[in-house]
């Protein structure tokens, strides 16, 4: 009986010592409460006239989904910007895979049809100008398209952006522009840097990277993908123009929340998700990211209430946002009709997800 006292009063001393601490380490729940639910639904519905859906999900399970101005959970959305984190996913599951080479690799040692030296020409105007900028070309690496610091004089929505768009070869328009800043040294967010990315991602796997995508990352999340734009060289288009359900981009958030694994199934590396996301660029103010933390291999970071947050960001408001201390993804897409306002939708989506995670 007085062994057994002892244990009784060892055990309660052991529990007393760690529980706390245990205690502290449990996801944080969120008060979703009915009042608070029917106030943030009210609110966000009025704030943003082109908001489709926003979705929380916390320890896998979702714990909020709403639908708005007549979307359903089988609207499919142009998810803009956030395909560049999901080529971000595909770059690691290629690395996995051998594929990838060095991220210090020269792009055009991938794609060495871009790669035509003018030096041959003797009576081309500016030739020693022309020269140097080829010189300065071969040297932009895979890691500095991913890191957006190509260098390239290059204004994002602009007439530039627009211009490469329309271009028959996009990857050629974007290796062609002048640079502005030498390769490595400044961020400079470029659409048209991802689709020569891209290209090499494709050249890389030998398959186009829907089909790369089909087979190593939807088909294992039982994501089911219809539409991915190409450009005029029948080549997806690594920077945008995926579309996806709400609940597909769910999914994938879910996948980077969970270290890579879906099941018992590693899909892509939990060491290359840590090195992606991570902060490769020096970044803390950004004009649609409010607490801006550094960004990554095509993603964005930031804080909201304290908590670190990896964002996939698409134009207009479709935002893949996961939070790995409140085990939690949130999910917003937004029609892009006459009632969106761009980058002034994206930026009070952060406000309403910062509401949330202040409501732990």
């Amino acid at each position: 009986m007085k062994f057994k006292h002892v244990l009784q009063v060892m055990t309660i001393s052991v529990l007393t010592i760690f529980c706390p601490k245990l205690k502290s380490q449990a996801t944080p729940k969120i008060d979703l409460s009915k009042p608070f639910t029917e106030k943030f639904t009210g609110e966000i519905k009025d704030s943003i006239p082109s908001l489709g859906s926003f979705i929380i999900a916390q320890n896998d399970k979702i714990i909020y989904e709403q639908y708005f101005h007549g979307a359903s959970k089988e609207t499919v959305f142009s998810v803009k910007s956030v395909t560049k984190s999901i080529t971000s996913v595909l770059a690691g599951i290629a690395k996995d895979k051998n594929l990838l080479p060095d991220l210090n690799t020269p792009v055009l040692k991938i794609l060495p049809e871009y790669n035509v030296s003018r030096s041959r020409f003797k009576n081309i105007s500016n030739l020693e100008g022309k020269m140097l900028h080829d010189s300065i070309k071969n040297t932009v690496t895979l890691r500095n398209l991913m890191m957006m610091q190509g260098g390239f004089d290059w204004v994002e929505n602009s007439k530039v952006s627009m211009a490469m768009g329309f271009s028959s070869d996009p990857v050629r328009f974007v290796l062609e522009l002048p640079f502005e800043e030498y390769p490595g040294a400044v961020f400079n967010y470029n659409s048209g840097e991802t689709y020569v990315f891209g290209a090499a991602l494709s050249r890389i796997v030998n398959t186009s990277l829907k089909q790369f995508a089909d087979e190593n990352l939807f088909q294992p999340l039982n994501i089911h993908i219809t539409k991915w734009d190409t450009d005029p060289q029948d080549r997806n288009l690594a920077g945008s123009e995926l579309f996806m359900k709400s609940s597909e981009m769910l999914k994938f958030g879910s996948l980077i929340l969970n270290n890579g694994k879906v099941g018992n199934k590693q899909i892509v590396s939990q060491k290359w998700l840590q090195e992606s996301t991570s902060e490769q660029v020096k970044l803390d103010s950004w004009d649609v990211m409010p607490d801006a933390n550094g960004y990554g291999y095509y993603w964005w970071r930031r804080k909201t209430n304290g908590h670190q947050a990896y964002v996939a960001t698409g134009y207009g408001g479709q935002l893949i946002c996961v939070i790995p201390d409140l085990k939690m993804v949130i999910v917003t897409t937004c029609f892009l009709n006459d009632k969106n306002k761009g980058r002034a939708d994206i930026k009070r989506l952060h406000y309403f997800i910062d509401k949330i995670t202040q409501a732990h």
